[in-house]
């Protein structure tokens, strides 16, 4: 059944498509007055010199905040910036610790600070932060901060300013303080999916407590771009090791979760994340327009449900919570009207994940094929006609690595029983397109060749080499290179990739950005799965199952570009972890 309670974002997406057909335009709203005093209870210094001139007289060092670094290859770091302030710079204790103990400032770091502190693109990606004596010589620092926790997000600066961390004790409580418990009352709402009431409750908590530094968090929240409802933000209770600083920020140490341990947070978090709706919206991928966010949550949810469907089959008995969850998300992704068909920059996704949810839920559980295969033929149905007349398929543009995805979501459409006339001419449209875009090497272009020799570097491929030669391998096996080879290049170039995780565009690492990440590990993924089984497959796997279980962040959920969001990372990642499951020793 659908929700009558739709998120802001989702009636944002919705007012934008009413008004634009297929539109490009990002509707981005802007703080209200309220929400945009977010973090400044924090007496931020106006620049670097004159905190470090205060610095050398007080004694005091000095916290720089780097919202973000010239020349950076950020997109959007001013919403990264707005979830810092409704985020860590928000919290009571958060602010006194950097008011009473150092010298506070929030500063761009510049080509000539870039340069002198070692906070070049990539190398530094934001959001992130630096404690430097009054001389500016470095005491600490952090960067890739892309997941919340008052009590985390302390534990370094506690540790540097020689002081017990003042949150530990303290979460989810700080009930002596009335807005933050109002604030937590909205959250147990939230939580709850009961997303209506949390509103009512912050935006009471900024008319009551106005001048508290919550107020502006609960209105941003409220607003529907804060941190917390986009599920950076987390107050769960978390290992001693957890709060152990990585070089990778707030990425986890290996040692703080077992396998075990880490799939069941991930699956926690998925649960508490899923709206009221059944779906999972915290996405903010609006890189085809905002009238595509529909699509795009319909796909991340496809991508959730299957993750949660994957470590439902490994249950000995069912789980009612679980249960309870696919069933409202199969009925989200089932549900024409939260799909947008005047949208083509997003619906790709929405079709070809939706097919695979449902192949897979058919796959695994049989008895529901009655009630699913209808879906998923009409989705099969859905993908065959937005293929352009040449062969192929695209997002935001026409591109290899589209087809591809679109090929492989029929071949398991084909799998579990659906065939038609239009499915096999497609298919050969759609193999001809790819195979012009693939290099004698085996690399694939990043957009369309139709005429000419197709120019790539097999650098850029690690990902669009692996999903290529599995579509070739579901449908033309005799023209492809190998899933070994393919393998064997993508393991070779992923150094490439690996850096720039939590960037949410392209760097000059040959095309990547971290919205790539994901979509490049389940390629990979997925072609270690389709090689006969043998030494090399279960090297293979093991190799890409330790990369993915250093990955999580330190609450046992997944991060890689902001805008595509931590649910769709963490949906990814179970997912990904699934069908290693498959072909495991």
């Amino acid at each position: 059944m659908r929700s009558i309670l739709l998120s802001p974002m989702l009636l944002l997406a919705l007012a934008a498509t009413a008004a634009a057909q297929n539109s490009t335009a990002r509707i981005r709203p802007e703080p209200s007055p309220l929400a945009a005093r977010a973090g400044m209870a924090v007496d931020w210094r106006a620049d670097l010199e004159s905190a470090l001139a205060e610095s050398q007289r007080s004694g005091k060092p000095v916290f720089w905040y780097v919202p973000t670094v010239s020349g950076s290859f950020m997109d959007r770091w001013d919403r990264l910036d707005r979830h810092m302030l409704a985020g860590p710079f928000s919290w009571p204790r958060t602010v006194a610790l950097l008011n009473e103990r150092f010298v506070p400032v929030r500063m761009k770091a510049s080509r000539k600070l870039r340069s002198a502190h070692g906070l070049e693109p990539i190398a530094f990606i934001e959001p992130g932060w630096l404690v430097l004596d009054g001389e500016g010589r470095e005491l600490g620092r952090e960067h890739q901060i892309s997941t919340f926790h008052p009590a985390r997000f302390l534990a370094p600066l506690a540790a540097l300013a020689e002081v017990e961390n003042p949150a530990l004790d303290r979460l989810p409580g700080d009930v002596d303080d009335p807005a933050v418990a109002q604030w937590l009352e909205g959250v147990e709402h939230w939580r709850g999916k009961r997303e209506a009431e949390a509103r009512e409750v912050w935006r009471s908590l900024g008319a009551e407590h106005p001048e508290h530094p919550m107020a502006a968090k609960a209105a941003m929240e409220a607003q529907g771009i804060g941190p917390f409802v986009h599920a950076f933000e987390t107050y769960d209770e978390l290992p001693a090791a957890a709060f152990v600083p990585h070089p990778a920020g707030t990425q986890a140490p290996r040692e703080v979760y077992g396998e075990e341990a880490l799939r069941a947070r991930s699956v926690a978090f998925l649960l508490d994340q899923q709206r009221s709706s059944g779906g999972w919206e915290d996405s903010a991928y609006d890189f085809g327009g905002t009238d595509g966010l529909p699509n795009v949550f319909v796909a991340v949810s496809a991508i959730c449900t299957l993750g949660l469907l994957e470590h439902a089959a490994r249950l000995s008995e069912p789980d009612e919570a679980l249960e309870g969850a696919l069933e409202r998300a199969l009925a989200y992704v089932s549900d024409e009207p939260h799909i947008n068909r005047q949208d083509s920059d997003e619906i790709l996704w929405a079709h070809t994940y939706r097919i695979r949810c449902f192949a897979r839920w058919i796959e695994l559980r049989p008895k529901d094929a009655p009630r699913v295969r209808p879906l998923l033929e009409a989705a099969v149905a859905d993908l065959i006609a937005i293929q352009s007349p040449q062969g192929a398929w695209g997002h935001e543009y026409p591109s290899p690595f589209a087809v591809a995805e679109a090929l492989i979501a029929l071949g398991e459409a084909r799998r579990v029983g659906v065939a038609s006339d239009d499915l096999e001419q497609a298919v050969a449209r759609g193999v001809g397109r790819l195979i012009a875009c693939r290099t004698a090497e085996g690399a694939y272009t990043y957009g369309l060749v139709y005429r000419g020799r197709p120019r790539a570097r097999a650098e850029g491929s690690v990902g669009r080499t692996p999903r290529g030669e599995l579509a070739l391998t579901h449908w033309a096996p005799e023209k492809s290179i190998g899933l070994t080879k393919a393998l064997a290049l993508s393991f070779e170039h992923e150094h490439h990739l690996l850096p720039i995780r939590k960037y949410d565009d392209h760097t000059r690492n040959f095309g990547y950005g971290g919205f790539f990440f994901s979509w490049d590990l389940h390629a990979r993924t997925e072609a270690i799965a389709a090689l006969p089984a043998g030494d090399a497959r279960s090297s293979a796997a093991r190799r890409q199952r330790e990369q993915l279980l250093a990955l999580p962040e330190f609450d046992g959920a997944f991060a890689e570009s902001h805008e595509t969001g931590r649910c769709y990372a963490t949906g990814m990642a179970l997912w990904c972890l699934g069908i290693l499951d498959g072909v495991a020793d």
